[in-house]
Protein backbone atom coordinates (compact mmCIF):
# COMPACT_ATOMS: atom_id res chain seq x y z
CA UNK A 1 0.00 0.00 0.00
CA UNK A 2 1.39 3.21 -1.15
CA UNK A 3 1.91 5.68 2.13
CA UNK A 4 -0.72 8.32 2.47
CA UNK A 5 -0.18 11.74 4.26
CA UNK A 6 -2.74 12.57 6.26
CA UNK A 7 -1.84 16.37 5.82
CA UNK A 8 -3.24 15.91 2.36
CA UNK A 9 -6.48 14.34 3.68
CA UNK A 10 -9.97 16.13 3.25
CA UNK A 11 -12.55 15.70 6.84
CA UNK A 12 -14.23 14.00 4.60
CA UNK A 13 -11.87 11.58 4.19
CA UNK A 14 -10.87 11.06 7.36
CA UNK A 15 -13.92 10.48 8.70
CA UNK A 16 -14.75 8.02 6.44
CA UNK A 17 -11.59 6.01 7.57
CA UNK A 18 -13.17 5.46 10.84
CA UNK A 19 -16.28 4.23 9.43
CA UNK A 20 -16.92 0.23 8.74
CA UNK A 21 -19.83 -0.88 6.86
CA UNK A 22 -21.50 -4.71 5.69
CA UNK A 23 -22.62 -5.39 2.70
CA UNK A 24 -25.36 -7.49 0.68
CA UNK A 25 -24.72 -9.36 -2.02
CA UNK A 26 -21.63 -10.79 -3.69
CA UNK A 27 -21.22 -8.40 -6.15
CA UNK A 28 -19.66 -4.72 -6.43
CA UNK A 29 -23.33 -3.53 -6.48
CA UNK A 30 -24.30 0.18 -6.00
CA UNK A 31 -24.60 -0.23 -2.41
CA UNK A 32 -20.67 -1.15 -2.35
CA UNK A 33 -19.83 1.66 -4.89
CA UNK A 34 -21.44 4.21 -2.40
CA UNK A 35 -19.81 2.40 0.63
CA UNK A 36 -16.51 2.39 -1.41
CA UNK A 37 -16.53 5.37 -3.41
CA UNK A 38 -18.93 7.97 -1.82
CA UNK A 39 -18.41 7.59 2.11
CA UNK A 40 -15.12 5.94 1.68
CA UNK A 41 -15.27 3.83 4.44
CA UNK A 42 -12.06 2.53 5.75
CA UNK A 43 -13.26 -0.80 6.65
CA UNK A 44 -15.70 -3.43 4.75
CA UNK A 45 -17.15 -6.58 6.03
CA UNK A 46 -18.07 -9.60 4.96
CA UNK A 47 -20.77 -11.82 6.26
CA UNK A 48 -21.46 -15.63 5.48
CA UNK A 49 -24.26 -14.52 3.08
CA UNK A 50 -21.53 -12.30 1.10
CA UNK A 51 -19.34 -15.56 0.28
CA UNK A 52 -19.69 -17.57 -2.28
CA UNK A 53 -17.14 -19.33 -3.79
CA UNK A 54 -13.26 -18.42 -3.71
CA UNK A 55 -13.56 -16.69 -6.88
CA UNK A 56 -16.09 -14.85 -6.56
CA UNK A 57 -14.72 -13.24 -3.32
CA UNK A 58 -11.44 -12.93 -4.77
CA UNK A 59 -12.99 -10.75 -7.56
CA UNK A 60 -15.08 -8.84 -5.27
CA UNK A 61 -11.75 -8.01 -3.00
CA UNK A 62 -10.24 -7.18 -6.23
CA UNK A 63 -12.63 -4.73 -7.49
CA UNK A 64 -13.07 -3.01 -3.93
CA UNK A 65 -9.36 -2.32 -4.24
CA UNK A 66 -9.51 -1.17 -7.72
CA UNK A 67 -12.54 1.06 -6.48
CA UNK A 68 -11.17 2.80 -3.77
CA UNK A 69 -9.01 5.94 -3.47
CA UNK A 70 -7.19 4.40 -0.13
CA UNK A 71 -7.83 0.55 -0.11
CA UNK A 72 -10.09 0.07 3.22
CA UNK A 73 -9.24 -3.15 5.47
CA UNK A 74 -11.48 -6.13 4.11
CA UNK A 75 -12.58 -7.60 6.97
CA UNK A 76 -14.10 -10.99 8.33
CA UNK A 77 -15.10 -13.16 11.56
CA UNK A 78 -13.17 -16.54 10.57
CA UNK A 79 -12.87 -17.60 14.55
CA UNK A 80 -13.03 -21.38 13.28
CA UNK A 81 -15.17 -23.62 14.74
CA UNK A 82 -19.08 -22.48 14.87
CA UNK A 83 -17.90 -18.98 13.75
CA UNK A 84 -16.96 -18.87 10.14
CA UNK A 85 -18.07 -16.76 7.01
CA UNK A 86 -16.44 -18.40 4.42
CA UNK A 87 -16.90 -22.14 4.55
CA UNK A 88 -16.25 -23.53 1.58
CA UNK A 89 -12.72 -23.47 -0.41
CA UNK A 90 -10.54 -22.88 2.27
CA UNK A 91 -9.06 -24.65 5.00
CA UNK A 92 -11.10 -24.31 8.06
CA UNK A 93 -9.77 -24.74 11.69
CA UNK A 94 -11.43 -26.06 14.85
CA UNK A 95 -12.86 -23.61 17.11
CA UNK A 96 -11.05 -22.13 20.22
CA UNK A 97 -11.82 -24.45 23.01
CA UNK A 98 -10.83 -27.23 20.45
CA UNK A 99 -7.90 -25.87 20.61
CA UNK A 100 -8.04 -25.04 24.06
CA UNK A 101 -8.55 -29.03 25.27
CA UNK A 102 -5.61 -30.15 23.12
CA UNK A 103 -3.36 -27.99 25.76
CA UNK A 104 -0.81 -27.36 22.93
CA UNK A 105 -0.19 -23.02 22.19
CA UNK A 106 1.31 -23.26 19.49
CA UNK A 107 -1.95 -25.23 17.68
CA UNK A 108 -3.30 -21.34 17.88
CA UNK A 109 -0.36 -20.31 15.81
CA UNK A 110 -0.24 -22.65 12.88
CA UNK A 111 -3.96 -22.81 12.56
CA UNK A 112 -4.41 -19.25 12.63
CA UNK A 113 -1.41 -18.91 10.00
CA UNK A 114 -2.59 -21.41 8.08
CA UNK A 115 -6.24 -20.21 7.38
CA UNK A 116 -4.63 -16.64 7.66
CA UNK A 117 -2.68 -17.57 4.40
CA UNK A 118 -5.76 -18.63 2.54
CA UNK A 119 -7.94 -15.68 3.95
CA UNK A 120 -5.27 -13.19 2.88
CA UNK A 121 -4.73 -14.55 -1.18
CA UNK A 122 -8.40 -14.12 -1.90
CA UNK A 123 -7.47 -10.16 -0.44
CA UNK A 124 -8.86 -10.31 3.42
CA UNK A 125 -6.47 -8.06 5.27
CA UNK A 126 -8.76 -8.19 8.75
CA UNK A 127 -9.58 -11.46 10.85
CA UNK A 128 -11.82 -10.18 13.68
CA UNK A 129 -9.92 -12.70 16.05
CA UNK A 130 -8.67 -13.98 18.63
CA UNK A 131 -11.47 -14.37 21.26
CA UNK A 132 -9.78 -13.11 24.37
CA UNK A 133 -12.81 -13.54 26.87
CA UNK A 134 -12.16 -16.40 29.90
CA UNK A 135 -15.26 -17.97 29.85
CA UNK A 136 -16.05 -18.67 33.63
CA UNK A 137 -19.97 -18.38 33.01
CA UNK A 138 -21.54 -21.40 32.08
CA UNK A 139 -24.73 -19.80 31.50
CA UNK A 140 -23.05 -17.50 28.81
CA UNK A 141 -24.53 -17.73 25.72
CA UNK A 142 -22.99 -16.14 23.24
CA UNK A 143 -18.99 -16.74 23.81
CA UNK A 144 -18.65 -20.38 25.38
CA UNK A 145 -17.14 -22.64 23.07
CA UNK A 146 -15.62 -19.18 21.55
CA UNK A 147 -13.32 -18.99 24.56
CA UNK A 148 -10.19 -20.93 24.88
CA UNK A 149 -10.57 -21.75 28.23
CA UNK A 150 -12.06 -20.42 31.72
CA UNK A 151 -8.16 -19.65 33.15
CA UNK A 152 -7.43 -16.42 31.95
CA UNK A 153 -3.46 -17.49 31.85
CA UNK A 154 -4.69 -19.84 29.25
CA UNK A 155 -6.61 -17.34 27.23
CA UNK A 156 -3.70 -15.22 26.98
CA UNK A 157 -1.35 -17.67 25.98
CA UNK A 158 -3.41 -18.86 22.67
CA UNK A 159 -4.37 -15.37 22.25
CA UNK A 160 -0.63 -14.46 21.71
CA UNK A 161 -0.16 -17.25 19.12
CA UNK A 162 -2.97 -16.77 17.44
CA UNK A 163 -2.44 -13.42 16.30
CA UNK A 164 0.97 -13.90 15.79
CA UNK A 165 -0.07 -17.15 13.27
CA UNK A 166 -3.12 -13.88 11.97
CA UNK A 167 0.05 -11.58 11.66
CA UNK A 168 2.68 -13.47 9.96
CA UNK A 169 -0.21 -14.24 7.33
CA UNK A 170 -0.34 -10.58 7.14
CA UNK A 171 -4.08 -10.51 8.53
CA UNK A 172 -4.63 -7.81 10.70
CA UNK A 173 -6.39 -8.57 14.24
CA UNK A 174 -8.77 -7.47 16.67
CA UNK A 175 -8.97 -9.40 20.09
CA UNK A 176 -12.21 -9.33 21.17
CA UNK A 177 -14.15 -8.53 23.25
CA UNK A 178 -12.70 -5.58 25.67
CA UNK A 179 -12.59 -5.43 28.78
CA UNK A 180 -14.24 -8.81 28.54
CA UNK A 181 -17.74 -10.75 27.34
CA UNK A 182 -17.15 -14.13 29.09
CA UNK A 183 -18.79 -13.61 32.41
CA UNK A 184 -21.99 -12.67 31.38
CA UNK A 185 -25.33 -14.41 31.10
CA UNK A 186 -26.83 -11.87 28.24
CA UNK A 187 -25.83 -12.17 24.44
CA UNK A 188 -25.46 -8.31 23.38
CA UNK A 189 -26.94 -9.02 19.62
CA UNK A 190 -30.19 -8.88 21.81
CA UNK A 191 -29.17 -7.32 25.38
CA UNK A 192 -26.99 -4.86 26.95
CA UNK A 193 -24.89 -7.00 29.48
CA UNK A 194 -24.36 -5.26 32.79
CA UNK A 195 -21.33 -6.12 35.47
CA UNK A 196 -20.60 -4.57 38.33
CA UNK A 197 -16.97 -5.71 38.40
CA UNK A 198 -14.00 -3.55 40.30
CA UNK A 199 -10.51 -3.36 38.62
CA UNK A 200 -8.84 -5.96 41.37
CA UNK A 201 -11.69 -8.13 39.58
CA UNK A 202 -10.73 -7.39 36.19
CA UNK A 203 -7.07 -7.54 36.89
CA UNK A 204 -7.19 -10.77 37.84
CA UNK A 205 -9.49 -11.93 35.12
CA UNK A 206 -11.25 -10.48 31.94
CA UNK A 207 -8.21 -8.01 31.65
CA UNK A 208 -5.40 -10.94 31.24
CA UNK A 209 -5.45 -11.45 27.72
CA UNK A 210 -5.79 -7.89 26.79
CA UNK A 211 -2.73 -7.19 29.10
CA UNK A 212 -1.08 -9.66 26.35
CA UNK A 213 -2.13 -6.72 23.35
CA UNK A 214 -0.07 -4.03 25.63
CA UNK A 215 2.76 -6.09 26.81
CA UNK A 216 3.61 -7.36 23.27
CA UNK A 217 2.30 -4.65 21.20
CA UNK A 218 -0.16 -6.42 19.42
CA UNK A 219 -2.03 -4.66 16.31
CA UNK A 220 -5.88 -3.98 17.83
CA UNK A 221 -8.51 -4.99 19.83
CA UNK A 222 -12.45 -4.96 19.46
CA UNK A 223 -14.47 -3.24 22.05
CA UNK A 224 -17.72 -4.62 23.53
CA UNK A 225 -21.00 -3.42 24.24
CA UNK A 226 -20.98 -4.81 28.14
CA UNK A 227 -22.01 -2.02 30.16
CA UNK A 228 -18.69 -2.00 33.38
CA UNK A 229 -20.85 -0.05 36.08
CA UNK A 230 -17.76 0.48 38.48
CA UNK A 231 -16.13 2.28 35.45
CA UNK A 232 -18.93 3.92 33.63
CA UNK A 233 -23.19 3.66 34.44
CA UNK A 234 -24.31 5.25 31.07
CA UNK A 235 -22.31 4.04 28.01
CA UNK A 236 -21.22 0.03 27.41
CA UNK A 237 -17.62 -0.50 26.54
CA UNK A 238 -17.78 1.29 22.76
CA UNK A 239 -19.09 4.33 23.85
CA UNK A 240 -17.46 4.82 26.92
CA UNK A 241 -14.38 7.38 27.11
CA UNK A 242 -13.67 6.07 30.74
CA UNK A 243 -13.22 2.88 29.87
CA UNK A 244 -11.57 2.87 26.08
CA UNK A 245 -9.37 6.03 26.75
CA UNK A 246 -9.29 6.41 30.96
CA UNK A 247 -8.72 2.03 31.26
CA UNK A 248 -7.64 1.09 28.15
CA UNK A 249 -5.04 3.80 26.10
CA UNK A 250 -4.22 5.55 29.32
CA UNK A 251 -4.05 2.92 32.50
CA UNK A 252 -2.87 -0.49 30.56
CA UNK A 253 -1.32 1.78 27.68
CA UNK A 254 -2.27 0.04 24.91
CA UNK A 255 -1.13 1.85 21.52
CA UNK A 256 -2.75 -0.24 19.09
CA UNK A 257 -6.28 0.13 17.31
CA UNK A 258 -9.41 -0.02 18.84
CA UNK A 259 -12.34 -1.55 16.39
CA UNK A 260 -15.85 -1.24 18.50
CA UNK A 261 -18.07 -4.65 17.78
CA UNK A 262 -21.20 -3.48 15.18
CA UNK A 263 -23.18 -0.76 16.88
CA UNK A 264 -26.51 -2.70 15.01
CA UNK A 265 -26.41 -4.95 18.02
CA UNK A 266 -29.28 -4.47 19.77
CA UNK A 267 -26.95 -3.74 23.48
CA UNK A 268 -26.25 -0.29 21.93
CA UNK A 269 -28.98 -0.06 18.83
CA UNK A 270 -31.90 -0.53 20.90
CA UNK A 271 -30.20 2.10 23.89
CA UNK A 272 -28.92 4.99 22.29
CA UNK A 273 -29.62 7.52 19.58
CA UNK A 274 -27.51 7.43 16.55
CA UNK A 275 -25.81 11.18 17.59
CA UNK A 276 -25.04 9.32 20.67
CA UNK A 277 -23.70 6.28 18.61
CA UNK A 278 -21.28 8.55 16.72
CA UNK A 279 -19.87 9.26 20.02
CA UNK A 280 -17.99 6.30 20.59
CA UNK A 281 -15.12 8.33 18.65
CA UNK A 282 -15.14 10.35 21.64
CA UNK A 283 -14.60 6.91 23.55
CA UNK A 284 -11.33 6.44 21.84
CA UNK A 285 -12.34 4.41 19.23
CA UNK A 286 -10.58 4.10 15.97
CA UNK A 287 -13.36 2.43 13.73
CA UNK A 288 -16.94 2.47 14.46
CA UNK A 289 -18.44 -0.68 12.92
CA UNK A 290 -21.89 -0.22 11.42
CA UNK A 291 -23.34 -3.72 10.39
CA UNK A 292 -26.34 -6.20 11.23
CA UNK A 293 -28.48 -3.95 9.35
CA UNK A 294 -27.33 -3.21 6.40
CA UNK A 295 -29.42 -0.42 5.85
CA UNK A 296 -28.14 1.91 2.62
CA UNK A 297 -30.19 4.86 3.78
CA UNK A 298 -28.83 4.60 7.41
CA UNK A 299 -25.18 4.03 6.35
CA UNK A 300 -25.99 7.41 4.57
CA UNK A 301 -27.12 8.89 7.87
CA UNK A 302 -24.71 7.80 9.77
CA UNK A 303 -21.52 8.78 7.86
CA UNK A 304 -23.08 11.60 7.12
CA UNK A 305 -23.96 12.82 11.00
CA UNK A 306 -20.25 12.03 11.79
CA UNK A 307 -19.23 14.45 9.27
CA UNK A 308 -21.27 16.89 10.76
CA UNK A 309 -20.14 16.07 14.65
CA UNK A 310 -16.56 16.78 12.86
CA UNK A 311 -16.90 19.47 11.35
CA UNK A 312 -18.95 21.37 14.42
CA UNK A 313 -15.90 19.96 16.70
CA UNK A 314 -18.11 17.75 18.63
CA UNK A 315 -15.60 15.37 17.83
CA UNK A 316 -12.48 16.53 17.87
CA UNK A 317 -10.12 17.24 15.54
CA UNK A 318 -6.67 15.31 17.71
CA UNK A 319 -8.59 12.50 18.42
CA UNK A 320 -9.93 12.18 14.47
CA UNK A 321 -6.20 12.76 13.52
CA UNK A 322 -4.92 10.49 15.99
CA UNK A 323 -7.03 7.69 15.05
CA UNK A 324 -6.49 8.11 11.54
CA UNK A 325 -2.81 7.86 11.87
CA UNK A 326 -3.44 4.79 13.52
CA UNK A 327 -5.92 3.20 11.04
CA UNK A 328 -3.04 3.84 7.81
CA UNK A 329 -0.55 2.84 9.82
CA UNK A 330 -1.44 -0.41 10.36
CA UNK A 331 -2.91 -0.35 6.89
CA UNK A 332 0.42 0.01 5.36
CA UNK A 333 1.95 -2.47 8.14
CA UNK A 334 -0.77 -5.00 6.84
CA UNK A 335 -0.06 -4.04 3.15
CA UNK A 336 -4.03 -3.45 2.90
CA UNK A 337 -4.55 -3.15 -1.27
CA UNK A 338 -2.21 -5.40 -2.28
CA UNK A 339 -3.48 -8.83 -3.74
CA UNK A 340 -1.87 -11.93 -5.45
CA UNK A 341 -2.38 -10.85 -9.36
CA UNK A 342 -4.54 -13.45 -10.49
CA UNK A 343 -7.56 -16.01 -8.81
CA UNK A 344 -5.11 -18.86 -10.93
CA UNK A 345 -1.64 -17.87 -8.91
CA UNK A 346 -3.23 -19.66 -5.68
CA UNK A 347 -6.11 -21.52 -6.43
CA UNK A 348 -3.72 -24.65 -6.13
CA UNK A 349 -2.88 -23.21 -2.70
CA UNK A 350 -6.39 -23.08 -1.22
CA UNK A 351 -7.67 -26.46 0.45
CA UNK A 352 -3.54 -27.12 0.76
CA UNK A 353 -3.71 -30.70 2.02
CA UNK A 354 -1.26 -30.27 4.61
CA UNK A 355 -2.71 -27.41 6.02
CA UNK A 356 -6.22 -29.64 6.17
CA UNK A 357 -4.87 -32.49 7.43
CA UNK A 358 -3.09 -30.34 10.55
CA UNK A 359 -6.85 -29.27 10.99
CA UNK A 360 -7.55 -32.85 11.19
CA UNK A 361 -5.07 -33.66 13.74
CA UNK A 362 -5.88 -30.88 16.21
CA UNK A 363 -9.86 -32.09 15.91
CA UNK A 364 -9.04 -35.44 16.58
CA UNK A 365 -7.09 -34.37 19.61
CA UNK A 366 -9.26 -32.09 20.60
CA UNK A 367 -12.09 -34.57 21.19
CA UNK A 368 -13.11 -35.16 24.99
CA UNK A 369 -14.07 -37.85 26.60
CA UNK A 370 -16.00 -37.30 29.81
CA UNK A 371 -17.27 -40.61 31.08
CA UNK A 372 -17.93 -43.93 29.58
CA UNK A 373 -19.77 -45.76 32.84
CA UNK A 374 -21.14 -48.80 30.99
CA UNK A 375 -18.46 -48.92 28.20
CA UNK A 376 -20.46 -48.44 25.03
CA UNK A 377 -17.66 -47.43 23.31
CA UNK A 378 -16.15 -48.36 20.74
CA UNK A 379 -19.03 -48.98 18.95
CA UNK A 380 -19.49 -51.79 16.31
CA UNK A 381 -20.80 -52.24 12.73
CA UNK A 382 -22.96 -55.48 14.02
CA UNK A 383 -25.08 -53.47 16.19
CA UNK A 384 -28.02 -51.50 15.31
CA UNK A 385 -27.31 -47.78 15.79
CA UNK A 386 -29.66 -44.46 15.85
CA UNK A 387 -27.88 -41.57 15.57
CA UNK A 388 -30.33 -38.45 16.94
CA UNK A 389 -28.95 -35.42 15.68
CA UNK A 390 -30.12 -31.47 16.03
CA UNK A 391 -32.19 -29.60 13.20
CA UNK A 392 -29.43 -27.20 12.60
CA UNK A 393 -27.17 -25.96 9.48
CA UNK A 394 -23.56 -27.30 10.02
CA UNK A 395 -20.94 -25.23 10.02
CA UNK A 396 -19.08 -25.73 6.44
CA UNK A 397 -21.44 -27.78 4.94
CA UNK A 398 -22.86 -25.89 1.71
CA UNK A 399 -26.84 -26.41 1.01
CA UNK A 400 -27.32 -29.61 -0.83
CA UNK A 401 -29.81 -29.58 -3.63
CA UNK A 402 -32.21 -31.73 -2.77
CA UNK A 403 -31.90 -29.48 1.21
CA UNK A 404 -31.37 -32.83 2.93
CA UNK A 405 -30.18 -32.35 6.27
CA UNK A 406 -26.29 -33.74 7.58
CA UNK A 407 -25.11 -35.17 10.51
CA UNK A 408 -22.64 -36.97 12.40
CA UNK A 409 -24.55 -39.97 10.55
CA UNK A 410 -22.86 -39.27 7.10
CA UNK A 411 -19.41 -39.57 8.14
CA UNK A 412 -19.87 -43.11 10.04
CA UNK A 413 -17.85 -45.89 8.05
CA UNK A 414 -20.86 -47.95 8.42
CA UNK A 415 -24.81 -47.27 8.22
CA UNK A 416 -26.23 -46.09 10.86
CA UNK A 417 -29.71 -45.26 11.01
CA UNK A 418 -30.41 -41.79 11.58
CA UNK A 419 -33.06 -39.31 13.34
CA UNK A 420 -33.36 -35.67 13.49
CA UNK A 421 -34.64 -33.37 16.34
CA UNK A 422 -35.84 -29.76 17.09
CA UNK A 423 -33.45 -28.01 19.50
CA UNK A 424 -36.67 -27.50 21.64
CA UNK A 425 -38.49 -30.94 21.16
CA UNK A 426 -41.68 -31.21 21.52
CA UNK A 427 -43.90 -33.90 23.79
CA UNK A 428 -44.62 -35.64 20.38
CA UNK A 429 -41.00 -35.66 19.44
CA UNK A 430 -39.89 -36.98 22.82
CA UNK A 431 -42.86 -39.99 22.60
CA UNK A 432 -41.53 -40.47 19.11
CA UNK A 433 -37.85 -40.96 19.85
CA UNK A 434 -38.84 -42.89 23.08
CA UNK A 435 -40.90 -45.65 21.11
CA UNK A 436 -38.18 -45.88 18.32
CA UNK A 437 -35.01 -46.02 20.35
CA UNK A 438 -36.25 -49.34 21.89
CA UNK A 439 -35.07 -50.81 18.59
CA UNK A 440 -31.80 -50.09 18.88
CA UNK A 441 -28.72 -51.72 20.69
CA UNK A 442 -27.25 -48.44 21.29
CA UNK A 443 -27.84 -44.58 20.75
CA UNK A 444 -26.17 -41.59 20.08
CA UNK A 445 -27.40 -38.60 20.81
CA UNK A 446 -25.40 -35.75 19.67
CA UNK A 447 -27.01 -32.71 21.91
CA UNK A 448 -26.37 -28.78 21.14
CA UNK A 449 -26.83 -26.67 24.19
CA UNK A 450 -29.27 -28.71 26.05
CA UNK A 451 -28.59 -26.46 28.92
CA UNK A 452 -30.35 -23.86 27.27
CA UNK A 453 -33.15 -25.67 26.09
CA UNK A 454 -35.03 -27.57 28.90
CA UNK A 455 -37.21 -29.96 26.77
CA UNK A 456 -34.21 -31.19 24.75
CA UNK A 457 -32.15 -32.20 28.69
CA UNK A 458 -35.59 -34.00 29.01
CA UNK A 459 -35.63 -35.92 25.94
CA UNK A 460 -32.60 -37.29 26.75
CA UNK A 461 -33.02 -37.71 29.86
CA UNK A 462 -36.16 -40.24 28.94
CA UNK A 463 -33.86 -42.14 26.84
CA UNK A 464 -32.17 -45.51 28.45
CA UNK A 465 -28.97 -43.86 30.02
CA UNK A 466 -27.61 -48.03 29.34
CA UNK A 467 -27.49 -47.72 26.25
CA UNK A 468 -26.95 -44.20 25.15
CA UNK A 469 -23.97 -41.92 24.19
CA UNK A 470 -24.18 -38.27 24.82
CA UNK A 471 -22.05 -35.82 22.47
CA UNK A 472 -22.24 -32.06 23.22
CA UNK A 473 -21.59 -30.76 19.82
CA UNK A 474 -21.78 -27.14 21.37
CA UNK A 475 -21.48 -26.17 24.67
CA UNK A 476 -20.47 -28.69 27.57
CA UNK A 477 -21.67 -27.13 30.32
CA UNK A 478 -24.80 -28.65 29.29
CA UNK A 479 -23.64 -32.23 31.31
CA UNK A 480 -24.98 -30.37 34.20
CA UNK A 481 -28.57 -30.46 33.26
CA UNK A 482 -28.29 -34.41 31.97
CA UNK A 483 -28.18 -37.73 33.17
CA UNK A 484 -25.49 -39.47 30.94
CA UNK A 485 -23.64 -41.98 31.91
CA UNK A 486 -21.26 -41.80 28.70
CA UNK A 487 -20.59 -38.46 27.38
CA UNK A 488 -18.40 -36.82 24.87
CA UNK A 489 -17.60 -33.29 23.95
CA UNK A 490 -16.51 -31.98 20.21
CA UNK A 491 -16.96 -28.51 21.15
CA UNK A 492 -18.98 -27.76 17.80
CA UNK A 493 -20.54 -29.34 14.84
CA UNK A 494 -18.74 -29.14 11.82
CA UNK A 495 -17.33 -31.61 8.87
CA UNK A 496 -13.98 -31.53 11.27
CA UNK A 497 -15.64 -32.48 14.37
CA UNK A 498 -17.88 -34.79 12.38
CA UNK A 499 -15.10 -36.40 11.23
CA UNK A 500 -12.89 -36.97 14.38
CA UNK A 501 -15.61 -38.43 16.39
CA UNK A 502 -16.54 -40.50 14.10
CA UNK A 503 -13.06 -42.21 14.33
CA UNK A 504 -13.25 -42.05 18.10
CA UNK A 505 -17.08 -43.07 18.31
CA UNK A 506 -15.56 -46.72 16.17
CA UNK A 507 -12.15 -47.15 17.72
CA UNK A 508 -9.69 -45.97 15.38
CA UNK A 509 -8.78 -43.20 17.70
CA UNK A 510 -8.70 -42.43 21.35
CA UNK A 511 -10.30 -39.00 22.51
CA UNK A 512 -7.26 -37.40 23.91
CA UNK A 513 -8.82 -33.65 24.97
CA UNK A 514 -9.31 -32.08 28.24
CA UNK A 515 -12.29 -30.17 28.90
CA UNK A 516 -10.76 -26.22 29.20
CA UNK A 517 -13.57 -25.62 31.64
CA UNK A 518 -15.07 -26.96 34.73
CA UNK A 519 -18.27 -28.86 34.62
CA UNK A 520 -20.64 -29.80 37.24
Amino acid sequence: MKKYDIKNMTLKEKVGQMIGLAFSGTEYSKELAMQVEDIEAGLIIYFKDNCGNPKQIYDLNKKINEKAKIPPFIAIDQEGGMVARVTEGITQSPGAMVIGATSHYDYAYKLAYNMGVELRDLGFNFNFAPVGDVNNNAKNPVINVRSYSEKPEEVAKYVYEAVKGYSDAKLMTSIKHFPGHGDTAVDSHIGLPKVDFDEERLNKMELVPFKVAVEKDLPGIMASHVLYTKYDDKYPTTLSKKVITGLLREKLGFKGLVVTDSLTMSAVFDNFSLEEMLHGFNSGCDILLLCGARNVEMQKKFAETALELAEKGQIPMEMIDASVERILKYKEMYEVGEMPESFESIEKELEDPTRMAFARKVMDEGITLIKDENHLLPVKETEKILVVFPKIKVVTLAENEDNSLKSLGDFMPFKVDKFYSTLDPTSEEKEQLLALSKNYDKIIYCSYNACFNPTQAEQINSLDQDKLIVIGVRTPYELGVLNAKTYLISYEASVLSFESLAKVLTGKIKAQGKCPVTLK
